[in-house]
């Protein structure tokens, strides 16, 4: 594969996820964002996955300095936003890839060449520039060499 495929990858690191799982779907959602920005923690991924027509499941990112403080909202906004746990994981990373088209092509690429090299996806968003995946911060320099031979960047 050709580096003309994507433009770049970027990594981000010392982040903590929290999973927010079976909230339901009259929940206010926002407060989650509301509640965050009040205590000026920064969101740095979300990706929200309905799960039924009853509930969703959330995934958010923050700063590793945040994590103390956005779990401690999270858990106060728990039985406000009806969810039924908040799982946090420590020590994780993003990368983002920056394709100049065919995002489809992309995200089977990037899943294929993790999954080979046994590095688990937690999460996975797109826009319209950037993929971007969330993982265990200790396989980012595995997941970046892999990626790069992928596509061609080495």
């Amino acid at each position: 594969m050709g580096t003309d495929i994507i433009s770049g990858i970027l990594q981000r690191l010392n982040l903590s996820a929290f999973m927010i799982s079976s909230i339901s779907e009259s929940a206010d959602t926002g407060q989650i964002f509301r509640r965050l920005s009040q205590n000026r923690i920064n969101i740095e991924f979300i990706n929200q996955i309905p799960v039924n027509n009853e509930y969703t499941n959330v995934i958010l990112c923050v700063d590793s300095s945040n994590r103390y403080s956005a779990s401690t909202e999270l858990e106060k906004l728990k039985p406000l936003i009806h969810a039924r746990d908040i799982v946090p994981l420590h020590k994780v990373g993003i990368l983002s890839i920056f394709p100049h088209k065919e995002h489809a092509f992309i995200i089977h690429s990037i899943i294929q060449a993790l999954t080979d090299t046994d590095i688990p996806v937690l999460a996975m968003g797109s826009s319209l520039s950037s993929v971007s995946c969330v993982i265990d911060e200790k396989k980012v320099p595995d997941a970046i060499r892999r990626l790069s031979k992928e596509f061609g960047l080495t």
